[in-house]
């Protein structure tokens, strides 16, 4: 374990604390220097992110014949499958799921979370210049780890990047962009469907943003408020990522309810009434045009 431990410190965790460290130098705020160490991690990684939302959107825009390869081949499992990876074959897709862009992503995401807390959980001066490659310029003093960034909201907003933190700021942005970006990512037209079955699943589109946020903001309130920004940053890149790729998504549409008053469900139903209504009107009026011809020739209408 420990041989792993040190591993992955010395291919992830150790490079990106030094060039925080550099960049540290170069811009002088700790704040600065996280902010655009996750973003050129974000670009870094982006390749493989892209991958992997391509494959994504395209198994979305599948799902209809996905479902219905379900329904035509249910209870056998073996040609189920062999048709699914024929039709990913036929749009491009790759039968197995890119699971080494998220394991990029994750090994990435990690080793920018310790090296941020090497910095940030009050780490000794001989710690920091231990770590830091020798052709680097080592500190004489501990780098400065406050934020002074919303002390033009309010002059007692001075926090510390390495506690949690007590204006909340930063979580509750981060639950806010957090709900922004699941939300783009979420394909339309599963939000349009009045469908009554699909509705289920529309709804938990629409809920599991919410539970995410709620799990986002407790995190974000109990960690560290330099890694709570750098969170931050990653999901607003991620939104404008989505954006190029999807536009909006699914961010302004709200999930519809086939619930009896509601105004979608009330025109459905005023158009059925009235097409029955059609229907009854106009078999009325031929039963009486028979009963009328009949009576012409003289005999007796016919009983329906």
């Amino acid at each position: 374990m420990s041989f792993i431990s040190n591993l992955f410190s010395t291919i992830s965790t150790y490079p990106i604390f030094n060039a925080l460290m550099v960049l540290y130098h170069l811009l002088g705020d700790m704040g600065l220097a996280i902010v655009a160490l996750t973003g050129v991690i974000f670009v870094v990684t982006l390749p493989f992110t892209m991958k992997q939302l391509k494959f994504t959107k395209g198994v979305q825009a599948l799902q209809p014949e996905l479902a219905e390869i379900k329904r035509r081949h249910r209870g056998d499992q073996q040609a189920q499958v062999k048709a699914e990876q024929a039709l990913y074959r036929a749009h491009g897709l790759s039968v197995v799921p890119p699971i080494i862009p998220a394991l990029i992503q994750m090994f990435a995401f990690s080793g920018l979370f310790f090296a941020l807390n090497f910095v940030l959980s009050k780490a000794k001066l001989s710690t920091i210049n231990s770590i830091m490659y020798p052709f680097l310029v080592h500190f004489s003093t501990l780098p400065d780890i406050s934020l002074t960034w919303f002390t033009f909201l309010n002059a007692a907003w001075h926090l510390s990047l390495g506690y949690p933190d007590p204006t909340h700021i930063l979580p509750l942005l981060t639950g806010v962009v957090t709900f922004i970006q699941v939300r783009m990512s979420q394909p339309v037209n599963l939000m349009q469907t009045r469908d009554a079955v699909s509705q289920t699943a529309q709804l938990m589109q629409f809920v599991m943003p919410l539970i995410m946020v709620g799990v986002t903001i407790f995190l974000a309130w109990q960690i560290a408020a330099g890694v709570a920004l750098s969170r931050l940053v990653w999901l607003v890149l991620s939104a404008i990522q989505n954006y190029t790729m999807r536009g909006w998504g699914s961010l302004w549409i709200m999930p519809t309810v086939a619930v009896h008053g509601s105004g979608n469900a009330t025109v459905v139903q005023n158009t059925v009434a009235r097409q029955q209504g059609i229907l009854r009107t106009g078999d009325t009026q031929r039963r009486r045009r028979s009963g009328g011809s009949a009576r012409r020739r003289g005999r007796k209408p016919r009983k329906r």
